[in-house]
């Protein structure tokens, strides 16, 4: 596969053929939507981080200025000091201080021990939408993968209409030659050479806009793979691949990341109510703080002490706005729960009708490779009775319509037949498993 891809890449230049992998390749790596995607589900990983580092010791370095002559500041500031004398006890020393200037510095470690399950309840809420983005980002790669694909197969249907015009040109120009031929043999008339000439120009004319169409249709690869390729050229379907339905329906609930991102955030919801009815519960933490007190130099020690405790706090909110919280969750769980319910019935629908289409689109095929055949034979003996005067020039050209028109038909139906089936892997979500090698 790598080798193929690097072949690939360096024949850019030389108008290569790229095959649909690259696409898909460069557009899982470089598409803009999924590179905002991937910002989002990154987003989300650091707010769950944040959230986790709550549960963690906080630590704090604090200095602290201050200049005083209220008595009784002073007087504890210079114990803080550890420099009090017994003159500072005479009454009008203690009544009139003199102003004292005080840094301190303060290092503090705060653990919380018990936040009424409020923190961890909302340290799982944010894992769990984490895991739910990054699970639904995989469902957005699936829809990139699926616009690449009819992306790629719009530009083969485009390549191949641009081969149907030149093969259009190339039997105009014959029917201008017998036309010629005819004419001057006396076999036909002037008429029938003009009516050949008009199909001829009406024929470079098509030539001309299905350049235009493949050009545009290139440039929309370009576009999902936010990559520019230079020259290069679009490979033609082969065939098309057959899905078995039962096998994805067996195992569609298990591959569609949407739906699984869907068990995630109702654990959300889950972890919310509990959060929120983590108000009602106490909270219980711990501290420990050492300071040093100086009156000159900041982060200075003339005096040091330090300070440890437990403390516990329980409030109750009179309007019962945790318990409302709480409900909000519960009714969104709910919520989140039937429209995973109806989610999994769709995604059965949408098989079944991505399959019916596939269905259709095969039967066109057929068909369209029956028409292709017949039309061809057809031209063919109107052909030969042009030339021997036995069928007129409108005949002629009316077939050759015809065959123009089966040949585009059958490439279309070709480039349906293969959208359908990727259609169909997407509805089970596989799509990237399977084209994805």
């Amino acid at each position: 596969m790598r080798v193929m891809l690097l072949l690939a890449l360096l024949g850019l230049s030389f108008g290569a053929e790229l095959p649909l992998e690259v696409f898909i390749k460069n557009a899982l790596e470089e598409n803009l939507e999924l590179k905002a995607e991937r910002k989002k589900v990154k987003a989300s990983e650091y707010e769950y981080k944040s959230v986790r580092g709550l549960l963690f010791p906080t630590i704090k370095l604090e200095e602290t200025y201050t200049r005083t002559d209220i008595p009784a500041y002073v007087l504890f500031t210079k114990l803080n000091q550890e420099r009090i004398t017994p003159q500072d006890f005479y009454p009008d020393k203690l009544n009139n201080p003199d102003a004292v200037n005080n840094y301190e510095t303060k290092i503090t470690l705060e653990i919380p021990l018990w936040m009424g399950g409020k923190l961890r309840a909302f340290k799982n809420l944010t894992r769990y939408k984490w895991l739910g983005d990054k699970t639904r980002y995989a469902r957005k790669e699936e829809e990139v993968i699926l616009k690449v694909y009819e992306a790629y197969a719009n530009a083969v249907l485009a390549k191949n209409a641009v081969k149907v015009a030149e093969m259009a040109l190339k039997d105009a120009e014959e029917h201008v030659r017998l036309a010629e031929k005819a004419h001057k043999t006396g076999v036909a008339l002037f008429a029938d050479v003009l009516r050949a000439r008009v199909y001829l120009s009406k024929a470079q004319e098509k030539l001309a806009q299905a350049k235009n169409n493949y050009r545009i249709a290139k440039k929309a690869l370009e576009l999902l793979t936010n990559k520019t390729y230079g020259e290069f050229d679009v490979k033609d379907f082969d065939r098309c691949p057959k899905p078995n339905v039962e096998k994805l329906k067996s195992i569609a609930l298990q591959s569609r990341e949407d739906y699984s991102a869907l068990s995630y955030y109702i654990k959300v919801m889950r972890e919310g109510k509990r959060s929120a009815l983590g108000d009602f519960l106490p909270q219980l933490f711990a501290f420990a703080n050492y300071s040093t007190y100086d009156q000159n130099t900041p982060f200075g020690s003339e005096g040091d002490g330090y300070m440890v405790g437990i403390g516990l706090k329980w409030a109750f909110n009179t309007g019962a706005s945790p318990l409302f919280k709480a409900k909000s969750y519960k009714e969104q769980e709910l919520a989140l729960r039937r429209q995973r319910e109806l989610l999994a019935k769709a995604i059965f629908f949408e098989i079944d009708k991505a399959f019916a289409e596939y269905q259709n689109a095969l039967k066109a095929l057929e068909s369209a490779k029956s028409r292709l055949k017949e039309s061809e034979e057809v031209l063919r003996v109107v052909k030969k009775r042009y030339e021997v005067g036995m069928a007129r020039m409108v005949d002629l050209l009316d077939a050759q319509t015809q065959l123009d028109m089966a040949r585009f038909e059958y490439a279309k139906a070709l480039r349906d037949c293969n959208v359908a089936y990727a259609r169909t892997l997407f509805a089970a979500g596989v799509l990237k498993e399977e084209v994805v090698k």
